[in-house]
């Protein structure tokens, strides 16, 4: 009997303790299908647009339950209070206890950034704003736009306090900051009368001061963004660069005691004419060297030095400024040369079997042939024999530098052809290594069909003083770059524009170096105002694409 009694005493005591995890326990219901919608503020208590509020706590409740561990960093209060609030978090509910000592008449908001969460790791899709007054009323200016970004991006808004604040706002913490959506959209709101200034940073780098040197950001083409009284400010757009400062070495590496090759930031085909490098052994003597591109990656750069050397070497490049702007930074690399036995063959890397090459009706586009080494350039013209159907192709060759040559047939290429490309082992000589593995190489490639041109003409309606130049790039090819100045009438003419897809952007440039410019925090520089044209330019063979009634006055 007592045994009986210490089994139901010990069932009831199980029962108690998984009733009571499980209420303790917030979660949602297990199964069904994975959860992809993101969580949705749907109540604040007390109500937003609440006015004479005196603090105590806000509670927010989302329509899902949330990940505790995105809730702090998610949530911010603007402007900044002198003490952060306790922010907790139960559930679906956010609660936040505002100190006591709130100033008067403030619009107070709470801004929930894109770090928060659904406990499936769902993130919101855009920013929420949520506001409470001191006062009578909620401020009700806004400033709004899009920033064009490569990444997710976040808005810096500082509110002028006096005019030393003018000039070194940037140097303390904004006192808004909001994510921009992921397609670019931007609004801030329940804003204050006052002068503003604003900058589009990474959002890795949001709620920061800005330091120049050390990260990029775009300004606004608006020197300062003035509200007044309920006054909306829109299309206040931002562009931030892909880059800080120039282009940068960031590493090289030797092949043999005479060779190697350097690595840049980003490519260097704009500026391969203009870089400077120059190259010292270890008691600082001047090594004399060549350079030349690499014709695979226009990252990379090749460097050839007239002697051998067995030892370290230092490769400098100098900077390039160009119309105010660093396109090249200083940088030292130290790269140590030495002798190694080559015991890989010589191979041609380009044309393969799979290689297509893209043809002109009206100018003969050479074959680029590039070899997996440096070659011997006293070769002769004639090292291969090049055939057609088994018709011999007469043609003529240019080396652009020891590793690559160009190939261009007596009469044009025949579009939708296969061409033949056979090379004697015996006719070309490495400069280190191996020759080539067979006594005949052999192979065969295509040619697309001959590429169509078109031309597009814009007509449009500006008052700007300075040139407004119009940017169109190809989509599938974004180093594919056309740009033209609209004239005073307003229009512009680009021709033989190869058939594809655009983007059509202008720009406002008051520098007159035919590039955009971001903007300049220290000193203060404005950016140059920019439109993107909200449709993708299609470009067809033979046709005239005619764009009219474009509004290029800038917001002023």
């Amino acid at each position: 009997m007592r045994n009986k009694k210490k089994i139901k005493g010990l069932l009831l005591k199980q029962l108690v303790l998984i009733l009571f995890i499980s209420c303790a326990a917030v979660m949602s219901p297990p199964g069904g299908p994975k959860d992809e919608t993101p969580p949705e503020l749907i109540e604040t208590f007390p109500p937003d647009g609440t006015t004479y509020f005196e603090g105590g706590r806000v509670e927010l409740l989302f329509s899902e339950y949330l990940d505790e561990n995105t809730v702090d960093r998610a949530i911010a209060i603007l402007p900044s209070l002198r003490r952060n609030p306790d922010i907790t978090y139960s559930g679906k509910k956010v609660y936040i206890d505002f100190p006591d000592s709130l100033f008067m008449n403030q619009t107070y908001i709470i801004s929930i950034n894109r770090d928060l969460g659904d406990e499936h790791r769902v993130k919101l899709s855009q920013g929420i704003q949520v506001a409470f007054s001191t006062g009578p009323q909620i401020d009700q200016g806004a400033i709004s736009g899009t920033v064009q970004y490569s990444k997710d991006a976040s808005l810096n808004l500082w509110k002028i306090q006096n005019e030393l604040d003018q000039i070194k706002f940037y140097e303390r913490v904004p006192d808004y900051v909001i994510d921009a959506s992921s397609e670019g959209h931007y609004e801030f709101k329940f804003l204050s009368l006052g002068e503003y200034r604003i900058a589009a940073v990474d959002r890795t780098l949001s709620g920061t001061p800005i330091v120049s040197d050390r990260f990029a950001y775009g300004l606004s083409w608006l020197p300062i963004i003035g509200l007044g009284s309920d006054e909306n400010v829109e299309g206040v757009n931002i562009q931030i660069p892909d880059r800080l400062g120039g282009i940068r070495m960031i590493s090289a590496e030797s092949y043999q005691e005479s060779w190697g090759r350097i690595s840049f930031s980003e490519s260097i085909k704009d500026v391969i004419n203009e870089i400077q490098l120059e190259i010292t052994d270890d008691d600082s003597s001047m090594v004399n060297a060549d350079f030349f591109e690499d014709p695979k990656d226009n990252e990379k750069l090749y460097f050839l030095l007239d002697d051998p050397m067995n030892g370290y070497i230092s490769i400098k490049s100098k900077t390039l400024n160009k119309w105010n702007t660093t396109l090249v930074d200083s940088g030292s690399i130290r790269v140590k040369m030495e002798s190694n036995i080559d015991t890989v063959a010589l191979s041609i890397v380009q044309p393969n079997a799979k290689y297509q090459l893209h043809i002109e009706s009206d100018h003969i586009r050479p074959l680029k042939i590039i070899f997996s080494n440096l070659v011997e350039l006293d070769q002769y013209e004639n090292l291969f024999s090049m055939l057609k159907d088994s018709v011999l192709i007469p043609y003529t060759i240019n080396w652009d530098s020891p590793i690559s040559l160009n190939l261009a047939p007596k009469e044009n290429w025949e579009p939708r052809s296969t061409y033949n490309l056979k090379i004697s082992r015996d006719e070309i000589t490495p400069a280190f290594g191996m020759a080539l593995k067979d006594s005949i190489t052999s192979i065969a490639f295509k040619t697309s069909d001959y590429q169509g041109f078109g031309s597009l003409i814009i007509n449009s309606h500006h008052n700007s003083n300075s040139s407004i130049i119009a940017e169109l790039i190809k989509m599938e090819k974004s180093d594919t770059v056309f740009r033209s100045v609209v004239n005073l009438k307003g229009t512009t003419t680009m021709d033989n524009v190869p058939e594809g897809n655009y983007s059509l952007m202008f720009f406002q440039d008051s520098d007159s170096n035919m590039q955009y410019s971001h903007g300049r925090i220290d000193p203060y520089r404005t950016a140059e105002w920019f439109y993107h044209y909200p449709d993708t330019v299609k470009i067809r063979t033979n046709w005239d694409i005619e764009l009219q009634e474009i509004d290029l006055n800038p917001i002023q």
